[in-house]
């Protein structure tokens, strides 16, 4: 029994040494490795969060021009189309803004622009015409057939 003892209490030293053993290390290893303050963690964080910052404010800025960008290049096309419809340039923007407004999911600017147009002809200058056939005197110089047919054309009677 005694020899039992004597092994047991061995054992005991042998696993309480290497248990020592163990947590030296271990404490030598938390020294090898950089302890950090709460004031370090903090300054490191906030640093880490303005550059962050910094860099959405800049993609931020990048967005806006690029939006901008391409709105002026569609304004520019937009401009371009009415031009070509025969728009005078001081009913430009009454024209876009209105095409504008008729824009949906289904229609895009050209599409309105045409609509708009086809229902507003005044604003192409192709609508009507005034056609002087008078003569200097102040008389009509017209004969009667020609009134009647410049009356029927109108939707006029008589």
């Amino acid at each position: 029994m005694e020899s039992n003892q004597n092994m047991t209490t061995t054992t005991q030293q042998e696993g309480t040494q290497q248990t020592a053993g163990t947590a030296q290390q271990a404490d030598q290893g938390q020294q090898s490795e950089k302890l950090f303050t709460q004031a370090d963690v903090d300054r490191i964080v906030g640093n880490r969060l303005a550059r962050m910052k910094q860099d959405l404010e800049t993609s931020d800025t990048y967005r806006r021009e690029r939006d901008e960008a391409r709105r002026e290049l569609e304004n520019y096309k937009n401009s371009a189309f009415l031009k070509e419809k025969g728009v005078k340039a001081d009913d430009m923007d009454y024209v876009s803004f209105k095409a504008s407004q008729l824009i949906d999911d289904k229609t895009d600017f050209r599409q309105a622009a045409e609509k708009f147009l086809k229902d507003n002809p005044r604003f192409t200058g192709v609508g009507y015409r005034v056609i002087s056939t008078g003569k200097a005197d102040g008389g009509s110089g017209n004969s009667g057939a020609e009134d009647a047919a410049i009356r029927k054309a109108m939707g006029l009677k008589g």
